[in-house]
């Protein structure tokens, strides 16, 4: 089946959960399936954690991991006992708690550097090791959004990964496929809205397939999903045990649909999808995240990074995370400062004309 999804006969493959956190436990289902059709697969995951997880802005920079084995500036192969210090605190990446119950080795990404330089390095990985393909996985689908939907506020760590991840295709030449594992699981986009994106692509001749997880997937997601922590790849799981209505995450602040569609995952291919990315386009020449969230804020949308440096605030104010009703209203409060700061620049913009 990776063979037809991918279109040609695999060898190889690098799955990777492109958006930080948990995604690399929704991507576990995509790494299994390859395993299962005897490819060599590696699981690889971009090293940025929720704060809940790690309270420092920003991704972990390979610097910071202990029980790795890093090489170059962005790139590390890490394993069920890696994890990082970051200011004087102990944080334990998911893919090493993914790591922990598959038992192998796998690659961190530190999207730390610009979208060139990242690009570069995991190209070299990739021609070196003679990968054929990359799938790149997006629990929620949140790498599909436009930017001005109305639930989105973490669309940074997708959009950068899909950037690079653009530019290692263009270096080498390798297959990249985005997947997208249980539309609307991490309460952001819609799930009906990210099955009409996903649609839309489809148009372009740009769906290569799905999967759903089988009972062997499900028992291995269930073992992970006892040592990772991850909400909305837990509803992929929780779907495909049959779970359908709502259901409430981050604290009850965000409500997601859940049905059987929740537990698949959909392939798409990146090459026929790229210029219908917006936000990836925004930040494909971006120095680094804090440039990226820079130029994303100036077209009104908000990104984690700005929620992550007002949490980081909070904390070192009041020694202690701020409750999700906390952050929830952090986020509407920073998604209206933009919203203004943008209708500023327009009339400002708009009155130098007349």
């Amino acid at each position: 089946m990776i063979n037809e999804i991918i279109g040609l006969n695999v060898r190889s493959v690098l799955v990777i959960g492109i958006g930080g956190g948990g995604d690399v436990v929704g991507s576990s289902i995509t790494y299994s399936l390859a395993v299962n059709e005897g490819k060599e697969a590696v699981l690889g995951a971009v090293l940025w954690e929720r704060y809940i997880n790690d309270i420092v802005p920003g991704p972990i920079r390979v610097q910071e991991l202990r029980n790795a084995e890093v090489f170059g500036n962005y790139l590390a192969m890490v394993d069920g006992d890696t994890y990082a210090i970051r200011e004087g605190r102990r944080v334990v990446p998911q893919i090493a708690n993914v790591l922990s119950v598959i038992k192998d080795d796998g690659l961190g990404i530190s999207i730390s550097g610009s979208v060139n330089d990242v690009a570069r390095e995991l190209s070299t990985y990739v021609n070196k090791y003679g990968f054929d393909a990359i799938i790149g996985i997006d629990v929620g689908g949140d790498v599909l959004a436009l930017g001005n939907e109305d639930g989105l506020y973490s669309p940074l760590t997708d959009s950068y990964s899909v950037a690079v991840l653009s530019k290692v295709q263009d270096y080498t030449g390798a297959q990249v496929v985005l997947g997208i594992a249980g539309p609307g699981v991490d309460g952001e986009l819609d799930r009906d809205y990210v099955l009409m994106r996903i649609s839309q692509l489809a148009s372009k001749c740009a769906f290569l397939g799905a999967y759903g997880p089988t009972r062997g997937d499900l028992m291995i997601l269930e073992d992970i999903l006892s040592k990772a922590v991850t909400e909305a790849s837990g509803l992929v799981y929780r779907a495909a045990k049959g779970y359908h209505g709502n259901v409430g995450i981050r604290g009850s602040t965000k409500n997601v649909k859940l049905d059987i569609s929740s537990s698949i995952t959909y392939y798409l291919d990146l090459r026929k999808i790229i210029s219908d990315l917006p936000l990836a386009n925004l930040v494909i020449n971006a120095r680094d995240p804090w440039d990226a969230m820079r130029t994303l804020n100036s077209k009104g949308v908000m990104t984690e990074l700005n929620f992550e440096e007002e949490v980081y605030r909070y904390y070192k104010t009041k020694s202690k995370i701020p409750s999700p009703e906390e952050a929830y209203l952090m986020i509407k409060e920073i998604k209206n400062r933009l919203k203004s700061q943008v209708q500023l620049m327009s009339n400002q913009h708009g009155s130098t004309h007349h």
